[in-house]
């Protein structure tokens, strides 16, 4: 069955998930949403520099949802629960399945469990899902760690690395993690949460706890640490001189009395050496698991969000998460 699938958002990740979408054969991009003026008015495909799609950019979701029957909205503006809960609520009051970007979504019960018992009851009142996802969070620091204790017989401690070299990854990610500026300024920008680093580790540890069955006393997520390159490194985006800052490192732990039963560790620096996720579980059997290379947090990013669309369609009423819908897989037409 075709999937009538509406876009809220179409920034970087939002025209990479548009554009994907806009190649499978059981989806359709029947509406576009979008609140920048060089984008409202155009043809959709005019946008995304591809051919015209027959659809026109709208910053007006209320009566596209009016007119136009969807299926499903796909919606990719902020990492905040608290600014998308607006966009959400209105997706969802339409009668719209949503799957989102917004990494506070994937997990939102522990950090805002007022705002998450709104989105469910409502979602269950439309009877319509909604989910947030992503690769990470989404995949790789908790779908893919819970999904590696299904052969265990008991597990005590998880913990789940991933290494990235920013250098490759796009201009507005390599802002996000502070490529490039001295390391008095980097800790001026964290401060004030002008730069936030990578969003989602708090939910991550939240829902492999509830997966696992650990109960946890605390959630402890340290504020991120710079990586300060000894050499010059180049990127798309500019040069680091030695001394800079090439990235960041963050830490959270799942904290059970005084021991850490869950730890993340997420390092993301210009000029990583080599690249990998891996996690380590202790249990009965003890497992390790090491993806070399890693996974490109963009490619997967696009990819979980489109080959969720059907597990998002086909799941019950409420807001779910990913350790609660049919593990996605991809879709190859």
């Amino acid at each position: 069955m075709e999937i009538r699938a509406i876009l809220f958002g179409i920034g970087v990740m939002g025209g990479e998930i548009a554009r994907i979408i806009s190649k499978k054969k059981r989806l359709k991009i029947v509406g576009a949403i979008d609140i920048a003026k060089d984008k409202v008015g155009k043809d959709l495909g005019e946008v995304l520099g591809l051919d015209k799609l027959g659809v026109l950019v709208t910053d007006d979701p209320d009566d596209l949802f009016s007119e136009v029957n969807g299926d499903i909205v796909v919606h990719a503006t902020s990492s905040s629960l608290r600014q998308v809960y607006p966009q959400i609520a209105r997706c969802v009051s339409a009668g719209m399945n949503v799957v989102s970007t917004c990494e506070e979504l994937s997990y939102p019960y522990r950090k805002y469990p007022e705002l998450a018992n709104e989105i469910d009851a409502l979602a269950k009142k439309n009877g319509v899902t909604v989910l947030g996802t992503g690769v990470n969070p989404g995949f790789l620091m908790d779908t893919l760690p819970i999904v590696l204790t299904g052969p265990c017989q008991a597990v005590s401690k998880i913990k789940v690395t991933r290494m990235m070299d920013a250098a490759k990854r796009r201009i507005p990610y390599q802002k996000k993690v502070g490529v490039g500026l001295a390391k008095e300024e980097f800790e001026r920008m964290i401060g004030e949460k002008i730069i936030t680093g990578h969003v989602g580790l708090f939910e991550s540890i939240a829902m492999i706890a509830e997966a696992v069955g650990f109960e946890l006393d605390v959630i402890k997520e340290l504020p991120p640490e710079p990586v300060i390159t000894a050499s010059e490194v180049k990127t798309p985006y500019t040069t680091v001189k030695p001394g800079q800052v090439a990235g960041l490192k963050s830490m959270a732990y799942g904290i059970r009395g005084e021991e850490k039963v869950i730890t993340l560790e997420f390092i993301s620096y210009a000029g990583a050496k080599e690249e990998y996720d891996a996690i380590s579980i202790e249990g009965i059997p003890n497992i390790r698991e090491r993806i070399e290379g890693g996974v490109h947090g963009d490619i997967g990013t696009v990819a979980m969000i489109v080959n969720s669309i059907p597990k998002v369609v086909d799941a019950k009423p409420g807001l779910v998460t990913m350790k609660d819908i049919a593990v996605p897989s991809v879709m190859s037409t």
